[in-house]
């Protein structure tokens, strides 16, 4: 018998971290533009090697202030 794999999934709002593709999605953008814009230091985030560790707080935080520009 085969065994299937269970696909386990966090619901999104109660994790503190997000990924790339979860932060593409939520801001209705493509995920190549969201690395391009993480790179650029547009978006907030912790680099971590050539990960990007994504947290909830300092999204919630930037999409608040809109037009005011990463220092």
């Amino acid at each position: 018998m085969s065994e299937k794999k269970k696909t386990v999934r966090r619901p999104i709002n109660r994790t503190i971290y997000g990924s790339v593709d979860e932060l593409a999605r939520e801001l209705g953008i493509s995920r190549q533009s969201a690395y391009t814009a993480l790179r650029q230091g547009k978006i907030p985030s912790i680099r971590l090697g050539k990960r990007f560790i994504i947290p909830r707080s300092a999204i919630a935080e930037w999409l608040r202030k809109p037009g005011e520009a990463q220092a």
